[in-house]
């Protein structure tokens, strides 16, 4: 769908996309890729804020709706602005936009103004929330038809809800937008003829961490106070959610979880985290700049006897290195060791098969296991960023290397944007993830004092001891750290910490 609008040289278009329910992993694969390309996002307060950590880091993200006391006519003055500078505008709307959203008056002030457009579906809530409670809205013995009324009409649209002809539908009957007059419309349909011993389920913040469902007969809707974003089922299918959930059941459930982390590592982790139940934002506290070598020294490097790689970003930024200088790996004559296995599988994707693999992966067991190999006189390449813990170059002089640093790249603090989003939700982390001493650093000199009295309360998870350390030595407690020195070590240790301190969930 769009127009041709106008005739400006450098004009601009708006995608209006459905963000979905709140699972932020519901969102389209087109949606997806509009948000990573777009310019500038309008977003509303019930889109997954998790979503704009995918934009571009020079993205404008600008909150709208009522939350933050923005118009409707304001919002649309604002879409059409930004397309008439030329951007590529990303109206991020919560669910889908064209089911009990304002997605088609925005639209239509589009069409009106001569802007070029698109819809981009969501997943809606109608369909999702039900699933994630485990209520489905069919079901050949229980339910062949889907009713969906709104709870909150406009005053001034003209004929209103016809009730008695909604409680005359025998299928399944959802109710959106009736958190706040639960009773009122609970009366009207009792009073329109609906059995009141029909069962009933609400899911509050459904697809979300923090999901709750209350249940009941129709009779007693209302009777307990609900909080919106809710959406009640109404029919003999809300009895199979005590048969049928299996959102709750995951074992991060109800977990909110911060991670500290460099922004591909950070999605990618936080990815795996909503997956087993919980909520995860990330805070892309550092960024890496390539630093330039000197043909001399990398030349040197490898015709060393060993390099020694000590992240699979330095792999990437050494091929990188061998490219700028027009070589490639047939120049390579050193052998090479990984300091852990997922250092190790990006060498053999670029086509570097590692020599050295630890079983600890860490500079400690780096050390140990080339105490097997005669190093006596050898040069060994240390393939790293700047600023790299000494504790690997002086074990190896140690054991009779001569060793060199090869600085590859420099970290430097980022995520001054994600401080903005991330300031007031901060509180409702329980969990945080540090995968460096550098993050520790970025992170605390973002967040200040606010940071530091947040991780008092919350739960702390380092990924290795270098990292623990760091964390110990500014005065806090580390709570988890896992075995295995990876992302997935440390998801590991979380589920079985979780589960064995049986610490409730914030709510």
């Amino acid at each position: 769908m769009g127009c041709k609008g106008d005739t400006e040289k450098n004009r601009g278009k708006v995608y209006i996309v459905g963000a979905g329910p709140g699972d932020p992993s519901l969102i389209t694969k087109k949606g997806l890729d509009l948000i990573r390309r777009a310019d500038c996002i309008l977003y509303d307060a019930l889109a997954p804020v998790e979503l704009l950590f995918y934009s571009k880091e020079e993205a404008e993200l600008i909150p709208v709706g009522k939350r933050w006391d923005v118009r409707q006519d304001e919002i649309n003055e604002m879409m059409e602005m930004k397309a008439r500078e030329g951007k590529l505008v990303v109206r991020l709307k919560g669910g889908d936009p064209f089911v009990f959203g304002r997605g088609g008056e925005e639209a239509e002030y589009l069409r009106e103004k001569g802007i070029e457009f698109e819809m981009v579906p969501g997943v809606s809530a109608l369909s999702a929330v039900p699933a994630y409670a485990g209520i489905p809205l069919t079901h050949r013995r229980s339910s062949s038809s889907i009713c969906a009324v709104t709870c909150h009409e406009d005053p001034n649209k003209g004929e209103r809800l016809n009730w008695e002809a909604v409680a005359e539908l025998k299928g399944t009957l959802v109710l959106f937008m009736g958190a706040r007059n639960a009773k009122e419309v609970k009366e009207r349909l009792i009073s329109s003829g609906m059995s009141g011993d029909l069962p009933f389920a609400t899911i509050t913040w459904g697809t979300t961490s923090m999901q709750r469902v209350t249940s009941g007969k129709l009779y007693e809707l209302g009777e307990k106070r609900l909080e919106p974003p809710s959406l009640t089922v109404i029919g003999d299918v809300a009895k199979l959610r005590g048969k049928l959930s299996w959102f709750e059941r995951k074992p991060l459930f109800g977990r909110s979880v911060l991670v500290i982390r460099p922004r591909k590592e950070a999605l990618k982790l936080a990815e795996r985290l909503r997956g087993y139940g919980a909520r995860a934002l990330i805070f892309p506290a550092i960024k890496f700049i390539p630093l330039h070598l000197e043909e001399d020294t990398l030349r040197e490097a490898i015709s060393s006897d060993w390099m020694v790689f000590t992240s699979k970003r330095g792999v990437r930024f050494f091929i990188r290195a061998l490219q700028t200088r027009g070589l490639d790996l047939r120049s390579v004559r050193s052998k090479v060791a990984a300091i852990g296995p997922v250092t190790a599988e990006e060498l053999r994707r670029v086509g570097m098969l590692p020599d050295l693999i630890p079983e600890k992966f860490s500079s400690e067991g780096l050390l140990r296991s080339f105490t097997e190999v005669d190093l006596s006189g050898r040069r060994v390449s240390l393939m790293r960023c700047r600023g790299g813990n000494v504790t690997l170059k002086k074990g190896l002089e140690e054991l009779g290397a001569e060793t060199v640093e090869v600085e590859l790249y420099r970290s430097a603090p980022s995520g001054e944007r994600e401080a903005k989003i991330l300031r007031p939700l901060l509180r409702q982390m329980d969990t945080f993830i540090f995968t460096s001493p550098s993050c520790v650093s970025s992170f605390l000199e973002r967040f200040g004092e606010e940071g530091r009295s947040a991780l008092k309360e919350g739960v702390i998870a380092a990924i290795g001891p270098v990292t623990a350390r760091s964390l110990e030595a500014k005065g806090f407690t580390v709570d988890i750290m896992p075995e295995v020195y990876t992302g997935e070590g440390i998801i590991e240790e979380m589920k079985r910490w979780f589960k064995e301190s049986f610490i409730p969930v914030r709510r």
